[in-house]
């Protein structure tokens, strides 16, 4: 059976247990420069989640959580988890673009609060999980096609076609972690666009960010009211309200389409 539909997450990286992908909480997340310098910090949520903001660059990640060490040697060596992809492997990333690092981060347990290896579970890999599912549906095929009248066999062939259908029913592909902003004709994304966010209660400037190549922003709020406003040189200026978020962490991103102003107005 293929069952290469793991754990996704909209916006937010979560920090688990490398042998029982448990969530993580108080795990905190430090972002340091090549000059080892601390950029940004993070601690991660009741349920392991994490956001961080960061500008194009190349970062070193540190974890600490008591009881557990980063990077882990069995993520190093297996290169993939049953439990999460999109997986920081390693102590070094690149951000690419600006926006959200969502990496889900597998931290591995000291020596005394190891599970022991039968509880561990079994990982199957991609294409072992590939060949799995392109056998079981010839297989199943075959039952049809030579007209197999046993209840048995058929009864296996139901639930295997239901357990796949309610997989793909239920599968969802994770949202962006950041807005884009287009423009409403070519619908191409727009760069070096002026992106500022408000504190809307004191009318405060809290952030200034430029779009990158590909048009992106994203803010992480705490709880509170913002205003987000949208300026680019020969485009309508855009003022997005958010009245309230009720949320420490939020990642406030929204995709937006600027109109060009007509110069002959």
């Amino acid at each position: 059976m293929y069952l290469d539909f793991r754990r996704r997450h909209n916006g937010y990286g979560v920090v688990f247990d490398v042998y029982t992908g448990e969530p993580q909480a108080t795990a905190v997340i430090r972002l340091k420069n090549l000059m080892g310098r601390i950029v940004r910090t993070v601690v991660t949520d009741k349920e392991g989640r994490y956001r961080l903001l960061a500008p194009k660059g190349e970062y070193y990640v540190q974890v600490d959580k008591p009881g557990y060490f980063f990077p882990s040697q069995v993520l190093a060596k297996q290169k993939h988890s049953r439990f999460y992809n999109n997986l920081l492997s390693g102590d070094h990333i690149f951000v690419q673009d600006y926006g959200v690092i969502t990496k889900n981060i597998a931290i591995e347990p000291e020596a005394s609060k190891r599970k022991p290896l039968f509880l561990r579970g079994i990982h199957l890999g991609k294409n072992t999980q590939y060949w799995i599912l392109l056998i079981g549906s010839l297989l199943g095929l075959g039952l049809v096609l030579i007209q197999i009248t046993s209840w048995i066999a058929w009864s296996l062939y139901l639930i295997y076609a239901a357990v796949m259908i309610g997989r793909l029913m239920s599968f969802k592909p994770a949202q962006p972690p950041f807005g884009t902003i287009r423009d409403s004709q070519t619908k191409h994304p727009l760069p070096q666009v002026i992106v500022r966010i408000m504190d809307k209660q004191y009318n405060k400037l809290l952030e200034t960010q430029i779009t990158s190549a590909k048009g992106r922003y994203a803010f992480i709020v705490k709880r509170g009211a913002y205003r987000i406003m949208i300026e680019k040189k020969g485009y309508r200026k855009v003022i997005l309200n958010f009245p309230q978020i009720n949320k420490d962490g939020f990642l406030l991103a929204k995709d937006v389409f600027m109109t060009r102003v007509d110069p002959r107005a």
